[in-house]
């Protein structure tokens, strides 16, 4: 077991034991010296219950709505130029398709700012259950309704991603699902991203690369893939290192914990490469990480959010990670939410 105290810059362990020794020595050399009626002062304090439900609001207050006629069917574009395209007879209740006019629900995510700040982050999970930082080409969620009632998708539907300069291409590209089973079905839905495996063939399934020309006479390229069901979809590849990896901890301050704040990894010269750090080991009182395959050398940036009154704080560091690495913040700062989705958009 590795010994990692000695490397702690604020540790809770040590604070709290000279915390309690100094108080303990002043109320035995003179007495309390607060008054019975004496109100302690308000502390604020990170509220996690509302960071999560700030990042449920940005998702609900994403979602694009379009009305399709279930019989005939259509194209769908989002406002970052996704397209899904309905066949006819697409919807249904209980496998029995419905017609008349129908609500599609479009949620298109491409860059980092939009990752964290609606807590989608690019964190997969392998057949053996191991997870690793995956790169996003995009994130997509699609859903239909009509009223109240939540519908089914009876025939395959296609997503087409937003265009991208053919520089970025990327061949390595796959579709992953969200969650097993693609269990992640709802807006509010957390799972970790899955191979896809459409076919139950045992193939992993790979998106079809389009070529096209643009108004102006430049090319681009798009990916495009079916889904079968409605719910949260990732154009992903797996972000391989084949160099030494190591373990990362983030001691965080003294009050913040699991609980009331959230921390992620962005990896420098990846647009779209966010992993979450999603483990909070009690014993150390640090957030960590499940895989520990941070590439030693790689230059991260590590940002920690939490909601304090209302208000977003936040935290950025830049760093290169070592073998154990261990990144230590001592305070948050007041931001509002469009200020930092351009810190973190602006990130190398």
């Amino acid at each position: 077991m590795k010994t990692l105290t000695q490397k702690f810059k604020n540790s809770k362990t040590v604070t709290n034991m000279l915390s309690n020794a100094i108080g303990l020595s002043i109320i035995l050399l003179f007495g309390s010296c607060t008054p019975d009626n004496e109100v302690e002062p308000y502390q604020p304090q990170p509220d996690g219950q509302a960071l999560n439900e700030r990042f449920l609001d940005n998702r609900n207050n994403a979602i694009q709505e379009f009305t399709l006629d279930a019989s005939v069917g259509g194209i769908v574009i989002g406002a970052q130029g996704t397209k899904v395209q309905f066949q006819a007879n697409s919807f249904g209740i209980n496998g029995v398709p419905v017609t008349g006019n129908v609500t599609v629900q479009l949620l298109e995510i491409y860059d980092k700012a939009s990752m964290l700040l609606k807590n989608k982050s690019t964190l997969g999970q392998r057949p053996n259950g191991n997870k690793e930082a995956l790169k996003s080409a995009g994130e997509f969620f699609v859903a239909a309704k009509q009223g109240a009632n939540e519908l089914e998708l009876l025939e395959k539907a296609t997503i087409t991603s937003r265009e991208i300069d053919p520089t970025n291409f990327d061949g390595a590209m796959q579709i992953f699902r969200g969650g097993l089973d693609n269990d992640c079905d709802g807006i509010d839905d957390d799972c970790d991203w899955v191979e896809a495996d459409e076919d139950n063939n045992g193939i992993n399934d790979k998106p079809e690369v389009r070529e096209g020309k643009n108004t102006a006479g430049g090319s681009y390229v798009t990916y495009g893939f079916d889904i079968s069901s409605f719910g949260w979809t990732n154009l992903d590849r797996w972000y391989n290192f084949t160099g030494p990896k190591t373990e990362i901890y983030v001691d965080v301050p003294e009050g913040y914990n699991g609980d009331n704040c959230a921390v992620y990894l962005s990896y420098d010269g990846e647009p779209t490469a966010l992993a979450k750090m999603d483990i909070w080991d009690t014993n150390l009182e640090m957030f960590t990480e499940h895989y520990g395959l941070i590439p030693i050398g790689q230059q991260v940036h590590i940002i920690v959010v939490t909601e304090i009154d209302g208000e977003l704080h936040y935290a950025i560091k830049g760093t290169t990670v070592v073998d154990n690495h261990i990144e230590v913040f001592t305070n948050l700062s007041p931001t509002t939410q469009t200020a930092l989705e351009s810190l973190i958009n602006g990130l190398p």
